[in-house]
């Protein structure tokens, strides 16, 4: 059994001679993830790394990555802009706890609302999000590219109720 240990974006940030070696294996697990695919580069990572309204929870394995979640926060919304766990990894409960560790966070920088958007074939993550207590809200046509796939838009109000069932 490897020892766990997740982390926030503030324990990337501490040491910023490393942001672009950090980027790229966000980048890379996110490729492994979504079977080669990704909209993002890394230095779209990058970037959002460097970004104050941007926030990260993830999971090392042995000083390996095997599981992230970013958000972008402003004023009191958020959005979740990638979630990735590498396929091995899955499974385990981590993507949960990720999403759980989010919330938690967003509700202490007093977060009223957390909104994604969710492949509709990805089934796996959808059921994930409807657990934790997000509906939802719209159906947004040919969103993906590479393949082209619609979105469902989902939300979750950062509640207590809704932490609390998070945790359940």
């Amino acid at each position: 059994m490897f020892m766990q240990r997740t982390f926030e974006i503030c324990d990337l940030k501490a040491d910023a001679g490393k942001l672009e070696q950090h980027a790229q294996a966000l980048y890379e697990l996110t490729l492994l993830a979504n079977e080669g695919h990704s909209s993002w580069k890394a230095s779209s990572f990058l970037s959002e790394l460097k970004d104050n309204h941007s926030l990260y929870t993830g999971c090392m394995e042995e000083n390996e990555l095997v599981g992230y979640i970013c958000c972008m926060a402003v004023v009191d919304e958020a959005s979740i802009n990638n979630f990735a766990v590498a396929p091995d990894q899955q499974g385990k409960g981590i993507g949960t706890k990720l999403l759980q560790e989010m919330i938690v966070l967003l509700q202490t920088k007093g977060m009223e609302r957390l909104w994604l958007e969710v492949r509709v074939s990805n089934e796996a993550a959808y059921n994930l999000y409807k657990k934790i207590g997000f509906t939802e809200i719209y159906r947004r046509k040919e969103y993906y590219q590479n393949p082209i796939e619609d979105a469902y838009i989902m939300e979750l109000a950062l509640t207590s109720e809704n932490k609390e069932e998070a945790e359940g």
